[in-house]
């Protein structure tokens, strides 16, 4: 792994551990201070609803300036809306009510800077490294970042109680600093396109990139089907993830700590999967059966989790989940990347992110409604969960587009000529 690589790879690292702090600090926060499914699915909305607004434009920027730019603010703009909400919080300046608008605040603070942050840094990694290395190199990334977050939420249920939320949120804040430092000494060959004059020309020329990454997607057969196939377990997802701080308390009988050694489970099951993806190199018709088959088995091990009342067997079951998901996300992250140019590929990966952005915005409130109405019945909701992805899988599965794409991502794409 090249330097460049190692200096991206190991900001990433310390953002990831101080991400996973937040998510507990708040997750638990809210549950405890209001008890309310149906706000913390409100306030994790509000974090992704930027993703479906500025997806589209934050493409067509990855693809005309500086991704290694794009990264460095995103990262130091976090870091700075986290570290005031921890000052907020640790001083208690101001009543319960303005403590959770200031967490709605930062949370769309984060999700306008993560729709910027994505595409870009899924379209710099293939830019520096080779083709051929492209798979395993993903899978390095994510299964790192995966173990950092496995410390993360080990440790964050204990740490939110030892040391309060206030602690945790500054520990994120921090992280967000040192992976922009880090960032900044990457070294980028980018050239940035001519710069057009006047207003008007820009918007048009705006217009014209985002028709073109959209055309070039429409050229690839079976592209926008399997997008949306793979978007569309993040539905599904969503309710688990808002509700499984309720799982761990009313169905499972444990302390916050189970929250994160559950996550941890999921995070060292993905780690696994990554690499077994990264490791199988299928090709063909067997992709396609690794694609929907581990989507299968996350199916059934989110059915058993739903059912469980044993920690061990939760446990279990989310790190099958993680190991399924790991080899799945491996297969069509890469699936995309390697098909793309390299001058489209911002565009593209935006697309794929505002697709599953606008579902999981609706997972949340479908998630949250259930959890009102059902008494935050998490058996029933998981199972339900579990049922729609089986449900989806088996039909994706039969549709011609989207197996010719995974067999055959070929386009007959032309590049137009530039606006002028």
């Amino acid at each position: 792994m090249n330097k460049n690589l190692i200096l991206l790879w190991q900001g990433q690292l310390v953002s990831q551990l101080g991400m996973q702090a937040y998510s507990i600090a708040m997750m638990f926060w809210l549950m405890e201070n209001t008890g309310s499914s149906v706000l913390m699915g409100f306030i994790l909305t509000l974090s992704i609803l930027p993703n479906i607004f500025f997806g589209p434009i934050a493409g067509v920027i990855a693809d005309r300036f500086s991704r290694k730019n794009i990264i460095i603010v995103t990262d130091l703009t976090r870091g700075v809306a986290v570290l005031i909400l921890s000052i907020m919080i640790f001083c208690e300046f101001g009543s319960q009510f303005f403590i959770v608008m200031l967490f709605a605040t930062v949370s769309v603070i984060n999700g306008i800077s993560r729709a910027f942050f994505q595409p870009a840094i899924d379209a710099f990694i293939p830019d520096l490294v080779a083709t051929e290395q492209l798979s395993k190199t993903v899978a390095f990334f994510q299964s790192s970042t995966q173990c950092s977050a496995i410390v993360g939420q080990a440790m964050g249920g204990l740490l939110y109680r030892a040391l309060g939320a206030p602690i945790l949120l500054f520990i994120d804040a921090i992280s967000y600093f040192i992976s922009a430092f880090s960032e900044s000494f990457i070294k980028s060959d980018f050239k940035k396109r001519k710069s057009i004059s006047g207003i008007t020309n820009k918007y048009k020329q705006h217009k014209v990139d985002l028709a073109e990454g959209l055309r070039y997607v429409k050229s690839c057969k079976g592209m926008y089907q399997t997008m949306f196939f793979a978007s569309s377990i993040n539905f599904f997802i969503a309710p688990i993830m808002l509700l499984l701080p309720f799982y761990v308390t009313e169905q499972l009988l444990e302390e916050a700590q189970w929250y994160g050694f559950l996550l941890a489970a999921m995070a060292i099951g993905s780690v696994l999967g990554y690499w077994i993806s990264a490791t199988i190199n299928v090709q063909g018709n067997r992709k396609t059966i690794v694609m929907f088959v581990s989507m299968i088995l996350f199916s059934c091990s989110l059915m058993l989790l739903s059912q469980s009342v044993s920690s061990k067997i939760a446990l279990f079951s989310l790190f099958m989940s993680g190991l399924s998901l790991g080899v799945f996300n491996l297969q069509a992250t890469t699936l995309f990347q390697n098909n793309t140019p390299t001058e489209l590929r911002g565009r593209v990966m935006s697309l794929l992110m505002t697709i599953s952005g606008g579902l999981l915005p609706l997972g949340l409130m479908v998630g949250g409604g259930l959890g009102a109405v059902t008494h935050n019945n998490t058996q029933f909701i998981f199972g339900f969960c579990a049922l729609g992805i089986a449900i989806i899988t088996i039909l994706s599965s039969l549709n011609s587009k989207m197996r010719s794409y995974i067999l055959n991502p070929a386009s007959e794409w032309l590049r137009p000529q530039p606006f002028s």
